[in-house]
């Protein structure tokens, strides 16, 4: 082994939840103890939450 090896930090979690689909394209998920919902702007959904493309555009802002 090199000393770059041994410089190497490996990590992993795991997240545990649970979705389901609800009228239309809107969603709901549970994870560690918060809901969240998703929506699609119309003309296929009711714009009443943010879409999956916005958590996920917001995410990497994290």
């Amino acid at each position: 082994m090199t000393t770059a090896d041994n410089d190497r930090v490996s990590r992993s979690f795991t997240i545990n939840g649970d979705a389901m689909t609800l009228d239309g394209m809107k969603k709901q998920a549970e994870a560690r103890g918060f809901t969240i919902m998703c929506d699609e702007g119309p003309p296929m959904g009711d714009n009443t939450a943010p879409s999956p493309m916005t958590y996920f555009a917001v995410s990497i802002l994290f």
